[in-house]
């Protein structure tokens, strides 16, 4: 039996052998797919395209006196432009300054008032009841202005007061017939190269949500309002 015992150990790694190469590879794990972000398709180009979504709008900076949307309007005009004017009403912050006096009669006020002139500021008088009086010495909307005329003011020498409020004033915008973005970008650097009030480049549909509600104002150079649609 002792004899025996090799030759039964090497049919028994025989069958072994035999039963491993009998048995299918195991199958390789699945390899987890590999997900790359697509950018999403607009609903208008889903939808074969909506005209507005190609179409671009230039559109002034705002306007907060009639005398500065007239003159531009002019120098839109000898650009060979034809603006469409935009008014509305609108919040926008005021660079009050005033004599910090209050005078009790106008002859009080005007006394005083040829001293500020003198001093090379324009004054406004103000009559705020029958026994008082003010002085305005500026009403400002752009800051930058706002600085140089308070620079102005301590130079004199004499007491003001300022006040920064939010007051709502009418407004106005040039805009400009819808084109497509080349068009459009083109026009928008002709008026950053010229120097007209900061213009602003946005699409069709951002200008519609803005501004598509408003009637335009008439205006001599321009004719009458209509409403954008």
């Amino acid at each position: 039996m002792i004899k025996r015992l090799p030759t039964i150990l090497i049919l028994c790694l025989l069958a072994v052998l035999a039963w491993f190469l009998w048995q299918k590879p195991a199958a390789a794990p699945d390899q987890q797919a590999v997900r790359t972000a697509m950018p999403e398709i607009p609903k208008q180009a889903k939808a074969g395209g909506d005209q507005h979504s190609q179409l671009w709008r230039v559109v002034t900076r705002r306007l907060v006196s009639r005398a500065s949307v007239n003159t531009l309007d002019a120098r839109l005009h000898q650009m060979g432009l034809t603006p469409i004017e935009l008014s509305m009403e609108e919040e926008v912050t005021v660079h009050a300054f005033d004599d910090a006096t209050l005078y009790k009669t106008r002859e009080e006020a005007s006394v005083a008032a040829q001293l500020w002139k003198e001093k090379g500021l324009d004054v406004n008088l103000i009559k705020v009841d029958d026994t008082t009086y003010m002085l305005g010495l500026g009403r400002l909307y752009q800051e930058k202005h706002a600085l140089l005329l308070q620079q102005k003011l301590k130079q004199t020498g004499m007491a003001y007061r300022y006040q920064r409020r939010a007051v709502p004033v009418t407004t106005w915008r040039f805009t400009f017939a819808a084109s497509d973005r080349a068009d459009a970008q083109q026009l928008w650097q002709q008026l950053e190269n010229s120097g007209v009030l900061m213009p602003v480049l946005m699409t069709e549909v951002q200008f519609q949500q803005l501004y598509g509600g408003l009637v335009l104002r008439p205006h001599p150079a321009t004719g009458a309002g209509t409403t954008i649609r």
